[in-house]
């Protein structure tokens, strides 16, 4: 339909500025939409703020979009100068939602900085008579934001989001759009008397505008929820007391470090590890305290081990790793530098009263067919021999292999005022 009684050209310009409105209308209301989603997505799951921040970031968008509409009708302090303020403001608030989502400082100066410099250059008569200038410069302002926002989401590349991806992507392309503009202003200057909100280049903009906008509220929700999901399988994976995997997560890797080994050939050792008389810990002094040793060993043996080693409580005051070296020696004199170093942490934490200590048993198998349950029960026979053998020793499944030390003495006098006293410290 291009009306009747008009021209034909007269009638596309006509038909073209009423479609203009309307986007501009509906990218007004898409986006308040959108934050209001945002917000509401933050308030669900309160342990993740960004959703919030980005929420607002699109309300306040929407509000700076709205006053841009009506230019011509309000003054140009409300139809400009604030408009775009508020538009960049929002993209500020953006930035600051990523920087927040992956646990980075935000400051607030820094967020006020675009909108507070567009100010202070519309004060300046010869910026506020120039449009071109002003297109030019809240085009460069609003492409440097969306790249420094691709940019926080690109440093935080190692957890395994998939829709931070896209999400780089997409806020580089519109950066990259943002700036065309600025040659094509140069190149085609808007002329006296023309305002934004007529031709095909604000057209073009208002729609690019409206689809970034919605793809950039689907990614900044779908990466919200991707972060909950990935809490709640790392939760499902983890000893919440120990921080090491549980025994269901040590089980699964334990299955892959097999498989791996039935390809590469490597051996692989198998610890068990049995913290001594812990229940006469719990019993006495209670279980805060055998909490605190439980915590200790976990780190003690994490560092000793090294994080990339598969370690994990599979139960009580048990634990089990499992890695590959080159031969049983080898690994016996891991499983003691484990005990040793967990006797010495254990002697600074604890005072001289109690010691903590640890009994290992080690066994190694190179054939693949071996599953990790008939492991486990190879080492636990071990440990069993040096549980008999007096405790904090390790024993491996090869009959000449074994580390001694004296066992530490539990002293039964004020026990339980010393305990409190490292826990007090700790």
């Amino acid at each position: 339909m291009l009306g009747i009684g008009l021209p034909r050209d007269l009638a596309v310009v006509v038909s073209m500025q009423l479609d203009v409105q309307t986007l501009s209308v509906v990218t007004v209301f898409v986006t308040a939409l959108l934050g209001a989603l945002l917000v509401f997505a933050g308030l669900q799951n309160r342990a993740v703020r960004a959703p919030m921040v980005w929420g607002a970031s699109y309300i306040v968008s929407a509000v700076g979009l709205a006053l841009l509409t009506t230019h011509g009708a309000s003054s140009d302090f409300i139809s400009v100068d604030l408009a775009n303020a508020l538009v960049l403001l929002g993209y500020g608030l953006t930035w600051a939602g990523a920087r927040m989502f992956d646990g980075r400082p935000v400051r607030p100066e820094l967020v006020l900085a675009a909108p507070a410099l567009w100010l202070v250059a519309c004060w300046v008569p010869a910026f506020a008579a120039d449009i071109n200038l002003r297109v030019v410069l809240v085009s460069a302002m609003m492409a440097m934001l969306a790249a420094v926002t691709a940019e926080e989401f690109w440093r935080g590349r190692d957890e395994p989001l998939m829709s931070r991806w896209p999400t780089v992507v997409v806020l580089l392309a519109y950066g990259a759009a943002l700036l065309a503009r600025i040659p094509a202003t140069m190149l085609s200057p808007i002329l006296e008397g023309q305002t934004l909100m007529h031709g095909v280049s604000f057209a073009l903009l208002a729609f690019g505008t409206l689809l970034f906008t919605v793809v950039m509220a689907f990614l900044l929700l779908n990466m919200t929820k991707e972060r909950t999901e990935l809490e709640h399988k790392i939760a499902s994976l983890i000893d919440p007391l120990s921080g090491v995997p549980n025994r269901r997560a040590f089980l699964d890797g334990s299955a892959r470090l097999l498989a791996q080994q039935a390809r590469d050939g490597e051996p692989l050792a198998v610890f068990l590890f049995d913290l001594d008389r812990f229940k006469l810990i719990n019993d006495r002094l209670g279980h805060a305290v055998g909490d605190k040793v439980l915590q200790l060993f976990a780190e003690s043996a994490t560092a000793t081990l090294g994080s990339e080693i598969l370690f994990g409580r599979i139960g009580g005051e048990e634990f089990a790793a499992v890695l590959a070296v080159g031969d049983l020696g080898e690994a016996v004199a891991v499983a003691d530098r484990v005990r040793r170093n967990f006797a010495a942490a254990a002697e600074g934490h604890g005072g001289a009263e109690l010691l903590p200590t640890v009994s290992i048993g080690v066994t190694m198998d190179s054939n693949p067919q071996t599953e990790i349950k008939a492991l486990l029960a190879q080492a636990d026979r071990a440990l069993y021999r040096a549980k008999a053998n007096g405790r904090n020793r390790v024993e491996s499944t090869g009959s000449a292999a074994a580390a001694e030390t004296t066992e530490a003495p539990v002293i039964d006098i004020d026990m339980r005022r010393a305990w409190r006293s490292a826990a007090a410290r700790a």
